[in-house]
C-alpha cells in the first residue's frame, strides 16, 4: 500500500501554511496535473501521493516567485486575562 499524506502533514514537511498547500493541490487537480494516486475524499480532505509532493512544492515556489502567494507565518495572538478584585 502506498503511503499518502494529508494536507497538514504535507504543509509541515514543506514548512508552508496549509492554505498554500490546499491552493496548490486544488489548482493542480483542476488542471489535471496530479497523478491518480492523489485523491480527494470526504468534502475537502486530500490524500497526496509522494510522487506529487515535488510538483506541489514547485507550484508553491513558482507562485511565491511571481508574487501571487505570500508565505507569511501567522502571528501568535496573546490574550491576557486581567482579574479585578473589588475590596468591599
Amino acid at each position: 500500500m502506498t503511503t499518502r499524506f494529508g494536507l497538514d502533514e504535507l504543509a509541515e514537511m514543506l514548512h508552508t501554511p496549509v492554505a498554500a498547500v490546499r491552493a496548490a493541490v486544488d489548482d493542480l487537480a483542476a488542471r489535471g496535473e496530479l497523478t491518480a494516486e492523489s485523491f480527494v475524499y470526504g468534502d475537502k480532505n486530500w490524500r497526496i501521493a509522494p510522487s506529487d509532493t515535488k510538483r506541489i512544492q514547485s507550484w508553491i515556489e513558482e507562485q511565491v516567485r511571481r508574487g501571487q502567494l505570500s508565505l507569511d507565518k501567522p502571528t501568535r495572538r496573546v490574550v491576557r486575562k486581567v482579574r479585578v478584585t473589588s475590596e468591599d
